[in-house]
């Protein structure tokens, strides 16, 4: 559970500039450099299995995306 917490602090520490740009937005350069007014999301994260059940907060044998155990299978 300690490492789970830590780990959630992490990301919370490494995407704030994210979430700052994601509320108020950010200057962005196009490819020819005009500027524009972006707000970037965060729209993927690639995770293993054990990862990923971390951070949805479930145990090492429920899914991180369904409400299925292993008894169901």
């Amino acid at each position: 559970v300690l490492e789970a917490h830590l780990f959630h602090e992490c990301l919370n520490i490494v995407l704030q500039l994210v979430k700052i740009a994601t509320q108020i937005g950010q200057m962005m350069s196009d490819p020819i450099g005009n500027l524009h007014h972006c707000f970037t999301l965060l729209a993927a994260y690639i995770t293993d299995t054990p990862e990923a059940c971390m951070l949805a907060c479930v145990h090492r044998q429920m899914s991180p995306v369904t409400m299925a155990s292993y008894k169901n299978f």
